[in-house]
């Protein structure tokens, strides 16, 4: 069946593409005047030689920006379809003194320019306070996805990656544990670190992979995904680490506040020569580790009650480089959470229940370019980036010893607590070899293969103390998948990218599951400030390799046949314009999508416990449209908006996770659909002095009433379904800093306060997983010190 599917998307798109190719280059030439050409550069450090990535590079004309963009591992940059004319190139890097240079673009077709930059380093503390504070969050104007830079994120120090995630990318909405559903569906998104890919935990966990501290940058891909990208990619969150150059430089804060909220951090990097090393600490303990379960029903005020919680977290990035052909870099991270599980304690419920979980990573990347790059092209002839990953984590449930029992085994009434220990690892490489045989063409194949190993062990205890049924069983499984696509460009204006790959998934009793995956992105530039894009996209979406059939099938009796989670396939459709306009420093991004899912995937929690695993639903139907503004004028200020229209919706049955199958009457929407999402930040800077603020509102998830229940449901995109959802809210966010120098060392003191209004809101109600209600207001204060 998914052969037949593969040939009939195969075939179609290639009479589209044949059309595209044969036709659209030409109606474009003529109604379209060539651009003259291009910068390209190199960034290197002057005092080692050795190349800068993640620099900063700026094009402007006239003082309007034209075009930002950053340098990559070999420190190498290139601006693309330029208008003749004369333009000022800039670099900004921390820790480096800021360049420029003026460079001049001829009226001949595909001229190609240059703009080298050795950078000079200087003391971080000048170069930190001569740094201006902006909005954290850009849009890239050629592939229309946003940038967050770390240096200009200026949240509370309590925020975590996924809250970074949820405030940057449009269509996120906050879940209740802290997690990120984009476009309303299961977080189904994996993160990149230094090109090398971290693959999934285990569901239900609750602990941060690694602390914000170490980003450099991250760039957010929500569609339009390259055959190269495969496994969980509702979105690709590519994360560059910070970079160790220069020489030592140090960093630590501390920080307390509301709710007995207090934390430290220490950051260090040093440089020599070849060899860099930057390290990164972090410990948080709050009393307000989730968001509370229980409200005051008639001020609606959060209860906050047993929610005690610690974090930590370690980081320690080598990075070599012994050439202007090759990096090297190894990444070691390891993470750590304590905390208290919230329960309500009504009705004599009693739970003193504890989660610990355990994550962490070790990355190595090698990327190497072959041949030499002529002083006219953009890109060295072929390059190859190979990672080697290995992924590890557990999670412990420990009931306590008072706990109020609720687990029971069908048909027997005997009520259990259920202890919970599970842990994996995962091991894999990732290959991939790009070849440019010419200018405007570009071949690229690879494979990403990992295997899964671990175990899982429940054991159930009466409240006599008498052990109940145990289940201990070991996993495994693996994923593997290749591809091969192609980037053609027959002219500056128009760019073709098409691929195809193949997944092959392997889990617990759900057999190996596979797929070919056809994709194909349509890049149309009239400009150096416009972008017009249209994609299609097969996508196979694998779940977490689990074996919750011991427990999941017990739970519900022993005449209940266990059916494993099947991975998500997905038909993907989008749409998009990204414009810089000439005014305010402006970019816009506007976007439309839908998504066909057979079938699709959501979390559950197994009934009487707090275990959560994936389960599939028949059809899922996703359509949105987003938008992205970004404003950088003159002067002190600058904002983002972020805005989102989306609509995720199911019909039955529900199968999967080992549960009984479910029979649903109609359609409903998605546990975490949202239907209106919205993030707005502006930042104040003037001198060393900034003030941000952030407005966040979302019209409300589901509030656990059945649509079956309600006489106005509806499917389309502008149909609120207010009746089975939780009231809409608007949450201010608001902080200060200043920073001054005290010798070689800056010292920065920052107040933070979220919730500024003390809003009282209902996050979501109880349906596929468990009730929440959003945080009061509190307020921390942290003092940095940087050497």
């Amino acid at each position: 069946m998914h052969r037949t599917a593969f040939i009939s998307s195969a075939r179609h798109l290639g009479a589209a593409l044949a059309i595209v190719v044969l036709v659209l280059p030409v109606r474009l030439e003529a109604a379209l005047p060539l651009p003259a050409g291009n910068i390209i550069g190199t960034v290197t450090d002057a005092a080692s030689g050795q190349p800068l990535s993640s620099v900063e590079v700026s094009v402007t004309q006239n003082g309007r920006v034209v075009f930002n963009t950053t340098t990559n591992d070999f420190g190498r940059y290139v601006v693309h379809s330029l208008d003749s004319g004369t333009y000022t190139v800039a670099a900004h890097f921390i820790g480096y003194r800021a360049a420029t240079h003026d460079v001049t673009i001829g009226s001949a077709d595909g001229e190609t320019v240059r703009a080298d930059f050795l950078m000079v380093s200087v003391p971080t503390s000048l170069s930190t306070v001569e740094v201006t504070a902006s909005v954290p969050l850009a849009v890239d104007t050629r592939t229309g996805n946003q940038t967050f830079k770390q240096n200009q994120y200026h949240g509370a120090p309590t925020n975590t990656t996924s809250q970074i995630l949820q405030q940057s990318i449009a269509g996120a909405a906050r879940a209740p544990t802290g997690e990120v559903h984009i476009r309303g569906q299961h977080a189904e998104y994996t993160y990149y670190v230094d090109g090398v890919p971290v693959p999934a935990g285990i569901s239900g966990s609750l602990n941060e992979l690694f602390d914000p501290e170490v980003v450099n940058q991250i760039d957010f891909q929500t569609g339009g995904w390259d055959a190269e990208y495969g496994n969980k990619n509702a979105a690709v969150v590519n994360i560059t680490t910070k970079i160790p150059t220069g020489g030592f430089h140090a960093d630590a804060s501390t920080y307390g506040g509301s709710f007995n909220t207090y934390g430290q951090s220490v950051n260090a990097s040093t440089n020599a020569g070849r060899f860099g090393l930057f390290g990164s600490s972090a410990h948080q303990t709050t009393d307000m580790r989730r968001e509370p379960v229980v409200f005051d029903t008639l001020t609606r005020a959060p209860i906050n009650f047993h929610n005690h919680g610690e974090d930590v977290f370690g980081f320690t990035k080598v990075q070599y480089t012994p050439g202007s052909s090759d990096v090297v870099a190894l990444d070691l991270n390891a993470s750590r959470t304590l905390f208290e599980v919230p329960f309500e304690p009504t009705g004599g419920n009693f739970a003193d229940d504890r989660q610990r979980d355990l994550n962490g990573f070790a990355n190595l990347g090698w990327h190497h370019e072959f041949g030499e790059m002529a002083a006219s092209e953009t890109a060295a002839p072929s390059d190859l980036f190979a990672g080697a990953f290995y992924r590890w984590g557990g999670l412990r449930y420990m009931p306590g010893a008072s706990d109020v029992p609720q687990f029971v085994f069908a048909p027997d009434t005997t009520r259990y607590d259920l202890r919970e220990d599970r842990s994996f690892s995962t091991s894999g490489v990732k290959l991939d070899w790009a070849v440019r045989p010419r200018h405007g063409i570009e071949l690229k194949t690879g494979t990403l293969l990992q295997f899964t190993r671990g175990h899982e062990n429940f054991q159930a205890t009466s409240a006599t103390g008498a052990a109940g049924p145990a289940s201990v069983s070991g996993l495994s499984g693996h994923d593997l998948g290749g591809y091969i696509q192609s980037a053609i460009a027959p002219n500056e204006h128009v760019e073709l990218r098409t691929g195809v790959r193949y997944d092959a998934h392997k889990a617990p009793f759900a057999g190996t599951q596979t797929q070919w995956s056809p994709r194909v992105r349509l890049n149309l530039f009239p400009s150096a400030a416009t972008t017009l894009y249209l994609y299609y996209g097969r996508l196979f979406v694998p779940t977490n390799v689990e074996d919750l059939r011991a427990i999941t099938s017990a739970s519900l009796g022993s005449d209940v046949t266990p059916i494993p989670t099947l991975p998500e396939r997905d038909h993907f459709y989008e749409a998009g314009l990204v414009h810089r306009f000439g005014f305010a420093g402006a970019v816009a991004k506007l976007s439309a999508y839908r998504k066909e899912s057979t079938p699709g995937i959501d979390d559950n929690t197994v009934p009487g416990s707090a275990i959560v695993t994936s389960v599939n639903i028949a059809r899922v139907h996703v359509e949105g449209i987003e938008s992205n503004l970004e404003l950088r004028p003159a002067g002190p200020l600058s904002g983002y908006v972020n805005l989102a229209l989306n609509h995720a919706w199911g019909t039955g049955p529900i199968t999967g996770g080992f549960f009984p199958i479910d029979l649903p009457t109609g359609a409903f929407d998605l546990d975490h659909d949202q239907r209106l999402s919205a993030v707005a930040n502006v930042v104040y800077s003037a001198h060393q002095l900034y003030v941000s603020a952030t407005e966040i509102y979302g019209s409300g998830l589901t509030n656990g009433v059945d649509p079956a229940d309600v006489t106005d449901y509806g499917t389309g995109l502008l149909d609120f379904n207010r009746a089975i959802k939780v009231p809409g809210s608007a949450i201010t966010n608001v902080s200060a800093g200043y920073t001054f120098t005290v010798g070689r060392s800056i010292v920065r003191p920052q107040l933070y306060v979220d919730n500024l209004f003390d809003k009282k809101y209902l996050l979501k109600g109880a349906f596929f997983s468990g009730a929440s209600v959003g945080r009061p207001r509190s307020v921390q204060l942290r003092i940095n010190v940087g050497i």
